[in-house]
């Protein structure tokens, strides 16, 4: 069915962020090819290519900040995505709520 398609892109790749912050909340900071690899254990089959521009994108959108760690780039959630990231699952809990 389409709209189920639809709701499973949405959800998913359209909302990738939030697996990101989820995963830097979990682990802490981590280096780009790590975050990409933890996003496909969720599932989805990007290419490492397109995991680093979405990193890049990601960190100008605010949602990531690089931090340097023994003159390697890592990658952390910023203050602004953990707090949205919280509003975030608020707002799925209460649809859930209202849907069931």
């Amino acid at each position: 069915m389409r709209a189920y398609q639809r709701f499973r892109r949405c959800i998913g790749q359209g909302n990738l962020w939030l697996y990101v912050v989820s995963i830097l909340n979990r682990r802490g900071p981590l280096h780009g090819y790590a975050i990409i690899q933890e996003i496909r254990k969720y599932g989805f089959n990007i290419s490492t290519v397109y995991g680093y521009v979405l990193l890049k994108r990601m960190v100008a959108d605010g949602v990531l900040v690089e931090v340097e760690e023994e003159g390697k780039k890592l990658y952390a959630a910023s203050e602004a995505a953990r707090e949205n990231f919280r509003k975030a699952l608020e707002e799925l809990q209460n649809l859930v709520k209202l849907l069931t």
